[in-house]
């Protein structure tokens, strides 16, 4: 194993140990078994270990969605639904989540949610699209309703920004669902957000 993955996994297994914002590069020099110089040779900070793991976990995330996705027979509204399942079911499982939502992280976060919107966004827009030539989508701006849509799943329903309550999550969430069919022109109900 390289250097470089070693010390995100040792970070990661760090994280998964409830230390969360308070991993230290000392710490993670020592569960490596890299000295802590050795750790600024493939690293210039804390913050550039951070971005590096964000990078590793929300690609693999994004990975698992393609292939889950790819490897669908369903139509495009059932890709859709398929999507939504898919990254919520990775991402809620993400030890890294309880790190971000640390105020002291906020910057790190910020990265994380960008290259979420970034990263799905075309296979987001790919489906819309496939929906569109199935006659199941009517959207003038696939790309742009994607992002959208994802700004909004991602962002407003992010426990680390807001604190809402389990009530208020199910009303948003049924008015993302509300918003999308809207927005792309499909009977109410055919979007299950959970």
């Amino acid at each position: 194993m390289d250097k470089r993955t070693l010390i995100l996994d040792a970070t990661l297994e760090l994280m998964k140990e409830d230390k969360n914002d308070i991993v230290s590069v000392n710490d993670i020099s020592k569960r490596a078994g890299i000295a802590k110089g050795g750790i600024y040779y493939y690293f210039k900070s804390k913050e550039e270990i951070l971005d590096a793991l964000v990078d590793r976990i929300y690609h693999d995330i994004i990975v698992n969605c393609n292939q889950v996705i790819s490897n669908s027979n369903e139509n495009a509204l059932d890709k859709l639904n398929l999507l939504f399942h898919t990254y919520y079911s990775f991402s809620s499982a993400s030890v890294i989540d309880t790190y971000l939502h640390a105020p002291n992280n906020a910057a790190v976060h910020q990265k994380s949610l960008a290259k979420i919107l970034l990263e799905l966004t075309p296979l987001l827009t790919a489906i819309i699209e496939a929906g569109i030539n199935e006659h199941l989508f009517n959207c003038d701006y696939p790309k742009e309703y994607a992002e959208i849509i994802l700004s909004a799943f991602t962002f407003l329903l992010d426990p680390g920004i807001f604190k809402w309550s389990q009530e208020e999550i199910y009303i948003k969430i049924a008015a993302i669902s509300s918003l999308i069919e809207n927005s792309l022109n499909i009977k109410k109900g055919s979007i299950i957000l959970k």
